[in-house]
């Protein structure tokens, strides 16, 4: 395991740093990301869009589908990506902005006919969430679907929070509205990850920390076999995250 409080040394404003910052990030939590993703990859089709790829952990875990695009805001981190997976047949990368497409960019997403798309622990980066599931809702094809994953609970909001540029956390109904005024239909909403919370609150509330530990990551995947076995029977009453999947109405135009 890569040693984690190599992390806050690699912050920074050059984008070599933030580069190295998120690879090791999703190196050291790609357990974490593997569980994440369970939460939606049943909704995820042969067509699958990613708004946020990031360096492309997630695609990696997903794996391969007729079409696999990931489009993010940072030049840096898509480059990386495409690289990443240049000898993969199937993966497409761009850098867009979700929330302030073009019309010819919606026109183009448009053209590749995603059945689904994939929005993980990004919404809350997006200034203007409003816009960026309108964008989702009207990309997808009818029938298809949008999973999001987002972080839960204003009052765990905190300087950690900040600084990673997340501009709220959610609550349910909050979720619920979104996706429903978009137009897309509701199918299932749960809360995620009730030990993360607990651990959440502690750090970056109560001792209001600005950095995650090594001691953070083996603490969660110790305990992670057993908070997986009972969330999959069992939706917690409270989660570090909200998992919401909506569908786009069949006859929608």
């Amino acid at each position: 395991m890569i040693a984690v409080p190599a992390l806050a040394k690699l912050e920074g404003p050059s984008s070599d740093a933030r580069l190295n910052r998120y690879r090791l990030f999703d190196e050291v939590n790609a357990p974490y990301l593997r569980w994440q993703l369970e939460q939606v990859e049943p909704f995820a089709g042969t067509r699958v869009l990613e708004v946020g790829c990031g360096v492309g952990s997630i695609l990696d875990q997903l794996g391969p589908r007729d079409l696999v695009m990931g489009i993010d805001l940072e030049t840096e981190l898509v480059e990386y990506a495409r690289r990443r997976f240049l000898n993969r047949p199937g993966y497409q990368f761009a850098v867009m902005d979700i929330s302030r497409l073009s019309p010819a960019e919606s026109v183009l997403l448009k053209t590749y006919r995603f059945d689904s798309i994939v929005c993980i622990n990004v919404l809350e980066h997006v200034e203007d969430d409003v816009a960026a599931i309108a964008a989702m809702a009207d990309i997808v094809v009818p029938g298809g679907t949008v999973a999001i994953i987002v972080p839960a609970h204003p009052m765990l909001y905190g300087p950690y929070d900040r600084m990673e540029g997340h501009f709220r956390r959610y609550t349910m109904p909050r979720l619920r509205a979104l996706l429903t005024e978009s137009g897309l239909t509701l199918k299932r909403v749960h809360r995620f990850n009730l030990i993360g919370a607990a651990g959440w609150w502690v750090q970056y509330r109560l001792l209001r920390r600005t950095i995650h530990g090594q001691s953070h990551f083996k603490i969660l995947q110790a305990v992670m076999p057993v908070m997986r076995a009972i969330e999959a029977r069992v939706k917690p009453p409270f989660g570090l995250s909200l998992v919401a999947v909506a569908q786009r109405p069949v006859g929608a135009v």
